[in-house]
């Protein structure tokens, strides 16, 4: 596999074993090379799956072998997908390869970038020390539904006006991963998890495609955050049981919701509203994104597949295969194209194409931070009870509630 891009992926849980990976058989001249894993089982496992799917013969790596898996020969670019509080020590791992010899053509980070803006700058700087490309894997703006949307109405829309809102929101039923629930491994609650989404969605959707710096900028913020559902006692007591932890006495944030404001080059006003939750009980992920023009609007709404199947509860309590899935009986989504409708193969094929060129992808650290930035301001918020100005805001020393 000479002339194929090799892809070694730090972590292999959900979203490598579900998206990132399957997103392979679509993307020409490209394998899996290697994955390595905390749990060398789980990534044996993975990795025979891959074989399976004629997807590569990934090299496997265990715990503390990051350098090893950046060393491979047949490793291109490290996908890093691994849980927030690892991603540090990872990169860490990964620049000492490189200043040892190792060769990367790129390094692409699954959002968030980090759990704060602290340890964002501190990944940033040593990944700049070797002048690696880099990519932000954000899924969001690479959905064709939501590509396309940001294509027609700002093509055909121009001449009425730039849009001046921006709506997403997005629920699910809790993460699926016990780190996840864990304010401070994950860095934060729904706010970060689920906002993150939103937050870039929308700016992309609020930016002019023909400026490179989209012609606007995030002045201030207002958010909310509570914990609704899984503080109560018989939900505390399922995450004691399932996850170890304890949302009674150190709960995070299970909803959120947030107000930008932006100004444009020209000083008009837009805005970008976002929401999100694990409260939300349904087959799978529900979403909305709007963006709204002076003589134009567009929506995107993911709460439904157009196909589904059946169970009865005589074959109830069987594994979900749906993102989110919360029940295994009744009505279930068939999701067969979401690597595809999810925007995996689209940010995978631009991450590649932009390291074989040399150059990062087109959303970079830069986006993942200011995405962070504003995540971190708008717990600031919350926790102030009042606007944060952006432009005046010292946000790098902050950390949210729920990782303190």
């Amino acid at each position: 596999m000479t002339d194929s891009f090799g892809i070694g992926f730090v972590s292999c849980g959900f979203i490598t074993r579900e998206m990132h990976v399957p997103s392979v058989e679509y993307l020409p001249d490209v394998h899996v090379a290697g994955i390595q894993n905390r749990t060398r089982a789980n990534a044996e496992d993975v990795a025979e799956r891959v074989r399976d799917d004629g997807l590569g013969d990934p090299a496997v790596y265990g715990e503390d072998q990051v350098a090893a898996l950046v060393e491979d020969p047949d490793v291109d670019g490290l996908w890093v997908t691994s849980p927030n509080f690892t991603r540090v020590d990872v990169v860490d791992a990964a620049v000492a390869a490189i200043e040892d010899g190792a060769v990367l053509q790129g390094i692409a980070m699954e959002k968030p970038i980090a759990r704060n803006l602290r340890e964002a700058d501190a990944i940033a700087d040593r990944i700049d020390a070797v002048d690696v490309p880099v990519a932000y894997l954000e899924n969001w703006p690479h959905e064709p539904d939501i590509a396309k949307l940001r294509e027609l109405l700002w093509e055909r829309g121009r001449e009425a006006g730039r849009p001046y809102i921006a709506r997403s929101q997005a629920e699910h039923g809790g993460p699926h991963s016990a780190w996840f629930w864990d304010g401070e491994l994950q860095g934060g609650g729904a706010l970060t998890d689920m906002l993150c989404h939103a937050l870039a969605g929308n700016h992309v959707l609020l930016a002019d495609p023909e400026r490179e710096d989209g012609g606007l900028e995030a002045v201030s913020v207002t958010a909310e955050t509570e914990t609704l559902k899984w503080s109560r006692e018989a939900y505390a007591e399922q995450l004691r049981e399932e996850h170890g932890v304890d949302y009674e006495t150190d709960p995070a944030d299970d909803y959120a919701r947030a107000t930008v404001r932006y100004e444009t080059d020209e000083g008009d006003r837009v805005m970008s509203e976002v929401a999100g939750s694990w409260c939300y009980v349904g087959s799978g992920v529900r979403r909305s994104i709007e963006l709204l023009g002076p003589e134009y609007s567009g929506q995107v709404m993911t709460d439904d597949e157009s196909s589904s199947v059946f169970l009865s509860d005589a074959l109830a309590e069987g594994e979900g295969w749906a993102e989110k899935q919360v029940a295994t009986s009744g009505r279930m989504p068939i999701a067969a194209g979401h690597v595809v409708d999810g925007g995996y193969v689209a940010e995978n094929r631009d991450a590649v194409e932009s390291f074989r060129a040399g150059e990062d992808g087109a959303l970079d650290f830069e986006d993942g931070r200011r995405v962070l930035r504003i995540s971190m301001a708008a717990y600031k918020s919350d926790e102030e009870g009042e606007e944060i100005d952006l432009r005046e805001a010292d946000l790098e020393g902050y950390t949210p509630p729920p990782a303190r």
